[in-house]
């Protein structure tokens, strides 16, 4: 999910270095030896603000923000499937009784066959965020969107859940 606007980080660096040494060498052709003395210290600090670092402490809350969402979603994942194939006698009641519809992914309830969507692109999701958040390369404003997106995604699967389970409950055991 790479944002296509802002350049990679490297290239980024590379720009902004460009840039200085052009600036640069205008200010001293034109200023000479006061354009030096401009030149060192805007430098020094430009060599700084380009070789630090983004926060680290910033870095680590998204990238824990973001595996909190992905446990939101594999929450419902994990409730979907407690639902499904649990011995339990509550969930096998539910399952029977109650809510059979929400096991048939043939249902044409839109709730319900929402729900199946939501779930199955939600495991793919699932899978591909881990690869994702174990690349090192990612900055802050990839980090971000990709917080926006695994947010989205956990609303969205909890919404359709609740929303597939009352669907359900409404067709009731002979839908």
């Amino acid at each position: 999910m790479p944002d296509r606007m802002m350049p990679s980080e490297p290239n980024r660096r590379i720009l902004i270095l460009l840039i200085m040494v052009i600036s640069s060498l205008i200010i001293l052709a034109s200023l000479r030896l006061q354009g030096l003395l401009l030149i060192v210290p805007i430098a020094a600090i430009a060599i700084l603000v380009v070789g630090k670092r983004p926060d680290e402490s910033e870095t680590t809350a998204l990238r824990s923000s973001i595996a909190l969402s992905a446990e939101d979603i594999q929450d419902v994942i994990d409730e979907f499937d407690a639902f499904s194939t649990s011995p339990d006698a509550q969930h096998m009641a539910d399952r029977t009784l109650t809510r059979p519809a929400l096991l048939d992914f043939d249902c044409a309830d839109p709730d319900i066959s929402g729900f199946h969507h939501e779930y199955a692109t939600a495991k793919r999701f699932l899978n591909r965020i881990d690869a994702r958040l174990t690349k090192g390369d990612l900055d802050i404003p990839q980090l971000e969107t990709l917080l926006k997106v695994t947010d989205a995604r956990a609303l969205g699967i909890r919404e359709a859940w609740i929303a597939a389970r009352q669907s359900a409950q409404r067709l009731g055991p002979d839908y």
